[in-house]
Order: structure tokens, then C-alpha cells, then sequence
């Protein structure tokens, strides 16, 4: 039992973007990110702290419409929540250049694209990262495209959004007993929509 005390990390699984090494991690390390869906529906944008040991965010009043600076510290950012079967219910959370730029690009696509699939949310695939001058320094901002729209997986309900419950994880496959009468076929693998079901 986790009594999540701390504030670090939010409160549970999360998924990360990190220009430097051009790779996500999540709490397990770096990953290769699949297509997932994005819960654009919960989308908050704000004031987002992140520092060792401090994540502290304060959403805006309503998406997009900027509160005041709580310090010098905090930046410009918002919480993002992804789900495929494999990672599971995440968080993906930032206030760098870069990756607000990215999202900014998959929100202006979900937008024209949000009418024509009303109470469906997008499915959305990581293209990579391209460079980017910010200032006097340079980031990566990451790019993704929708490829398709969905039906509300079971795991984004309302019970589980934002909860982030560790139980949602993706199964252990458990490997079938030998049979001596006839071998099982391989598994076909998982279309687009069974990757979300």
C-alpha cells in the first residue's frame, strides 16, 4: 500500500518527454511510446512547477485562459491523460517549450477533427521529434498525428480518469499449458481498435 505523500510525481503512473536524450520514460524508465488514446475531453492547461522533489500545479479557471503567475518559477504547462493497453492510465504532464509546442499541434488537430466524432476521443500516434530554436537555446518538439477516433475505453471512464489506478495495467500474459492433442495457433496480433478495448 502506497500512502503517496509525496508530491513529486503525481499520483500514479506517468509518462515523460525529455528533449536532452530525444526519448519517453515513465516511472519503470525509458519506453517506446505506441499509438494511445488521448483523453482530450480532460485536458487542463495551467501553472506547472517541476523541480527535484516538487511538482505543483494550478489549472487555469477554464482550458486555455491564464490565472496569475503563482511565481517566477512556475511555467506555462498542462496535464494530459494517454491510455493503451500496454502502458496502461497516464499522466503526461510538462511546461517545457517544446513539448507545449507539440501539443498545441495535436490539439489544433483534434479540434477540426472533434465535431465529426462527437463523444469519441482520438487515437494518436507518435511520429518523433523534430528540432526547434527556442531563445538563444534549441529543444525537440514532439510530433504526433491522429490516425483515427474511438469510442471512451472502459479504463478512461469516470471512475478511473485522473486516478491513475496502478490495477489498470496492462495483464501479465500467462503462457497456456502444453496440449498434446493439438498445438493452439499463434495469436493474430491487435488492430488499432483492440489496442484500446
Amino acid at each position: 500500500m502506497n500512502l503517496n505523500l509525496s508530491n513529486s510525481g503525481g499520483n500514479g503512473n506517468y509518462i515523460r518527454f525529455s528533449p536532452q536524450a530525444n526519448a519517453w520514460s515513465n516511472q519503470d524508465g525509458e519506453f517506446i511510446l505506441d499509438k494511445f488514446v488521448f483523453d482530450h475531453e480532460n485536458l487542463e492547461t495551467g501553472w506547472l512547477l517541476i523541480a527535484t522533489g516538487i511538482f505543483e500545479f494550478f489549472p487555469d479557471g477554464s482550458l486555455g485562459q491564464k490565472g496569475s503567475q503563482p511565481s517566477a518559477e512556475h511555467k506555462r504547462g498542462f496535464k494530459a491523460i494517454f491510455y493503451n493497453k500496454t502502458m496502461g492510465v497516464v499522466e503526461y504532464s510538462a511546461n517545457g517549450a517544446g513539448a507545449n509546442m507539440g501539443l498545441e499541434a495535436l490539439w489544433k488537430q483534434v479540434q477540426a477533427q472533434a465535431s465529426a466524432n462527437a463523444g469519441k476521443l482520438p487515437v494518436v500516434e507518435y511520429k518523433g521529434s523534430r528540432p526547434e530554436k527556442v531563445g538563444k537555446g534549441s529543444t525537440r518538439v514532439p510530433e504526433f498525428n491522429v490516425t483515427g477516433w474511438v469510442a471512451r475505453p472502459a479504463a478512461l471512464s469516470d471512475d478511473n480518469t485522473g486516478g491513475f489506478d496502478p490495477e489498470i495495467s496492462a495483464p501479465v500474459p500467462v503462457k497456456p499449458a502444453p496440449s498434446p492433442i493439438k498445438a493452439k495457433p499463434a495469436p493474430r496480433p491487435l488492430d488499432d481498435d483492440e489496442m484500446f478495448i
